[in-house]
């Protein structure tokens, strides 16, 4: 053992060891003495003599001196005893950092994958992990701009904001640099000899008083570094409809709308206040060269530094203390032959103890993209899929270039499965269209028969009429509670399978050779272009029993107007009076893009049930790792991609 430059780290606890042992042996002495007063007092010193006879004052004795020496240790434990050094040159010390992230629709652009905004995010988690020192702040901006995450040094608060943030975080339309870089400027320590800003953006400025306001912010000792995101070609902006199908953004005059990567801006911004434009790339690179440029500052200010620091070793002191307490409770005060030595119990929990820490290091949570890429795919093999999304999630959040695409393609396998057995949960599709149409032909076959009594003015016709038409009611309600049970699981589907299409999407353009993922988001596309037609009728049949059960309301309502009370159907007095339950409403398409890295739920979009048999017949992800082609479930072996387990 090398016990080079052995020192304590906290001296004042010093006292502990050297006070504390006296004191307590102090106390251990009184003790004894009173208790051999006490017995005097009880007996004659030879009833005494024979009382404690069993009684083994150097087993007493020894019990207190492993007190003692457990104290004295602790007393150097706390005092950090340390020898031997680690090297800690070129400690970066940092300088705050507020990022400044654009959540404009435009940022949802394509043209660098998987989206400009999602690339963005992935390399400012980069630039905080590998940052290390010095505070992070967050804000955000659109149209108008807020603080999301102050100053702090708390990298996950930072992270589990980062990642929460999408193009609805500001509800205000427009790019608005200006507000933004105005909000980071309050944001900031106002005693800080240099403000870091680093604004990430298209740097598409719509109400153009970015360049004004940095010229503004640079006289206060605001550094602005500027990172493009997107390319200079652009790529039009595609959003949801009204009916859940992707379209492409129009202006007022109906041109379609292209967003393209605004450097003169940019540049004109960082130059104003001293910092340094650059592009982000596809790989997130550009943030860290503004972090390298933010370390040439620390370092032509004397930021950095050199040092050792010395190697912690009180765990051995703890060790030795838990060895003497555990030793002092388990040794007696009797003289009497003990079936196990104590020793012996000590060593078998500590080899107990031992055997478990052994047992724990075999499940070691994983660390790497490549431990959470394993880790993912053998849940994806157990089908257990929402662990599994979590998993690849972080194996992409990693950023490990050669696990992006396998990556990306078994999350999409993960999410379609998770589709499935959702859609599994849900109702009888030809059931509830069967029970749905029986209760619209029933509904219309009570209308039509309390028409026809009211004409006839029949007293018995019109009270049987009645009692049809409620029961007709009731069946029409049961029916209604299904279809919006169905409707919702339909949706939950849709939303599973919408984001496991992209992913496959993403998986063909990070390895166009990998035939598998395009031949899978096809097939996806296409089952989901079969669920939003059938959702279309799934709809139609809401309205009808929405129309039919005002109809029949109508109906009944005039029936019991002609009723007199006598010959009122028993149980049915004030009830057609009550406002009936909500009917199933037809949902919209429309839902909530998730933010890549983080489990963001979408909103449910419901779906036509009419559906569901047909896709637990037709769909099933097979042992060749492609999803089935219409009714083909055969599909075409995948070379070297079975399960992915690397």
């Amino acid at each position: 053992m090398n016990l080079n430059a052995f020192h304590f780290a906290e001296p004042r606890w010093l006292w502990l060891a050297a006070v504390a042992p006296v004191l307590l042996a102090l106390l251990f002495w009184q003790a004894a003495k009173s208790r051999r007063a006490q017995l005097a007092k009880m007996a004659s010193p030879h009833f005494v003599a024979e009382l404690t006879a069993s009684h083994s004052p150097t087993r007493r004795n020894l019990k207190n001196i492993f007190l003692i020496v457990a104290l004295v240790i602790a007393g150097l434990a706390l005092a950090r005893p340390q020898w031997g050094s680690t090297p800690a040159s070129n400690t970066w010390l940092g300088e705050d950092v507020v990022f400044v992230l654009d959540c404009s629709l435009s940022m949802t652009t394509s043209d660098v994958l998987p989206s400009r905004m999602q690339r963005a995010k992935f390399a400012m988690l980069d630039f905080v992990q590998k940052q290390s020192h010095g505070r992070v702040g967050l804000v955000a901006f659109a149209g108008s701009a807020f603080i999301q995450c102050p100053l702090t040094f708390d990298a996950g608060a930072f992270e589990e904001t980062l990642m929460s943030m999408d193009e609805q975080t500001i509800p205000i339309p427009g790019t608005d640099i200006g507000r933004a870089l105005n909000e980071a400027a309050r944001a900031m320590d106002k005693n800080a000899r240099r403000k870091m800003v680093v604004l990430v953006t298209d740097g598409e400025d719509l109400e153009k008083s970015g360049v004004a306001i940095a010229k503004k912010l640079a006289t206060n000792g605001v550094v602005i570094f500027t990172v493009g995101v997107g390319t200079p070609a652009g790529k039009e902006i595609q959003m949801l409809n009204a009916a859940g199908q992707m379209e492409l953004l129009r202006d007022a005059k109906g041109e379609i709308v292209r967003s393209q990567l605004d450097e003169t801006t940019l540049r004109e911004i960082a130059q104003a206040t001293g910092g340094s434009y650059y592009p982000l790339g596809a790989l997130g690179d550009g943030l860290g060269k503004v972090r390298s440029a933010i370390h040439a500052f620390d370092s032509a200010g004397g930021l950095g530094q050199s040092a050792k620091n010395g190697v912690d070793r009180f765990h051995w002191f703890i060790a030795a203390i838990l060895v003497l307490l555990v030793a002092e409770s388990l040794l007696g005060t009797r003289r009497k032959k003990i079936p196990v030595p104590a020793v012996l119990i000590l060593l078998g929990l500590l080899f107990s103890n031992s055997a478990a820490a052994v047992e724990n290091t075999n499940s070691i949570p994983p660390v790497t993209a490549r431990d959470f890429f394993n880790a993912g795919t053998k849940l994806l093999n157990a089908k257990k899929y929402p662990d599994a999304e979590r998993m690849l999630q972080d194996s992409l959040r990693l950023q490990d270039e050669s696990l992006q695409s396998p990556a990306l393609f078994n999350l999409g396998h993960t999410r379609f499965g998770d589709g499935l057995e959702i859609l599994k949960k849900g109702p009888d599709a030809q059931k509830t269209l069967q029970r749905g149409n029986a209760a619209l032909a029933a509904s219309e076959t009570a209308i039509r028969n309390g028409e026809a009594a009211l004409v006839d003015n029949q007293m018995n016709r019109m009270v049987m009429a009645y009692i049809q038409g409620r029961g007709a009611k009731r069946e029409l309600r049961a029916a209604e509670k299904v279809v919006k049970t169905a409707l919702e699981t339909f949706g939950k589907t849709l939303s599973k399978w919408t984001r496991a299409a992209d992913d496959f999407h993403g998986a063909a353009e990070l390895n166009p050779a990998d035939t598998n993922a395009q031949h899978n988001a096809e097939v996806v596309e296409r089952d989901i272009a079969l669920l939003i037609d059938s959702l279309r009728k799934m709809q139609e049949m809401a309205a009808d029993m929405a129309g039919k059960k005002e109809g029949l309301d109508k109906t009944l309502s005039k029936l019991k107007g002609q009723i007199p009370a006598p010959d009122a159907p028993p149980g049915e007095n004030g009830e057609d009076g009550e406002e009936d339950q909500k009917g199933v409403k037809p949902e919209s398409l429309a839902g909530k893009e998730e933010g890549a890295g983080r489990e963001g739920d979408q909103v449910p979009t419901p779906l036509s049930p009419e559906v569901a048999g047909q896709i637990l017949d037709g769909l099933s992800v097979d042992g060749t790792r492609r999803l089935p082609m219409g009714g083909d479930k055969q599909g075409t072996p995948s070379k070297d991609k079975n399960g992915r387990n690397w």
